[in-house]
């Protein structure tokens, strides 16, 4: 199950006619690139060195995770994340993190998905994890986590992260207000596949909005109407149609037909 969701998500490639040695070979280099993928990032992790979101998985992974933090950052208890989800450790971590035991239970190296199963030890906790990999822009990076628990009946079980930030994200925000000027006013960035703001649209408690390229002075100005949770702008003086967009309160963004994503960035 977990193999034909990973494959639908990071999209299937045709297969072509390979000769038995190519084949052999691609999957222990797609082998050799995954071991040393997760070696990379718990050595990483344990260096307090960069980005490993940016560095080490897939463009999904990274908007999935941006959401459910948009979504936690409006709670006042705490929120999805409450750990580390590389290491599931809430506190620093150790120096000495270290992935042993990696199995591969499932690699398809010409339609670039993988399931690795690993421990991931240290002088902290030993853990039980599964990484579901596809490959992005031509690398190869993390796609899901599986974590394991124990149950009631003392068995181990285990389940997807994806699915249960999807989740988490579908939950309903409780008492949802009304949408007004005052409540949307703010600003909302969509964002590169590195992480960067790369547009942004500002909505004024006035009724009117501005869109714009950051860095760029030029700047399209607007007027725009609530209708339940659907922004919907116009340009200003012009006559053109609206550009609507649905508001999301569990993860406040803004979407629009295009499926283009504005994220309301937090103000310090």
């Amino acid at each position: 199950m977990l193999s034909a969701l990973l494959l639908l998500a990071c999209g299937g490639k045709e297969k072509q006619a390979k000769s038995e040695d190519v084949a052999v070979s691609t999957e222990e280099d797609a082998k050799e690139e995954i071991v040393g993928l997760i070696h990379d990032l718990y050595a990483t992790i344990a260096h307090g060195d960069g980005d490993i979101d940016a560095r080490f998985a897939c463009r999904e992974w990274r908007d999935m995770v941006t959401a459910v933090e948009a979504k936690d950052a409006e709670l006042e208890e705490i929120g999805f994340f409450n750990e580390d989800y590389w290491t599931e450790m809430q506190d620093t971590n150790p120096d000495d993190l270290e992935a042993r035991d990696i199995k591969f239970e499932e690699l398809d190296a010409e339609e670039g998905t993988a399931v690795v199963d690993f421990i991931l030890d240290s002088s902290v906790q030993t853990i039980h994890l599964k990484f579901a990999l596809c490959q992005d822009d031509g690398e190869w990076r993390v796609h899901d986590i599986v974590r394991f628990f124990v149950d009631e009946n003392a068995h181990e079980d285990s389940y997807s992260l994806m699915e249960a930030m999807r989740d988490y994200l579908k939950e309903p925000a409780e008492d949802m207000p009304e949408l007004t000027f005052a409540t949307m006013e703010g600003i909302y960035d969509s964002f590169d596949e590195e992480g960067n703001s790369e547009s942004r649209i500002c909505l004024n408690a006035d009724g009117t909005a501005s869109w714009g390229m950051i860095g760029s002075l030029n700047y399209t100005e607007y007027t725009y109407r609530i209708e339940g949770n659907t922004i919907c702008m116009k340009t200003k003086d012009v006559e053109s149609e609206e550009d609507c967009y649905d508001y999301d309160p569990d993860t406040r963004a803004l979407k629009n037909e295009q499926g283009d994503i504005y994220y309301r960035q937090i103000e310090e």
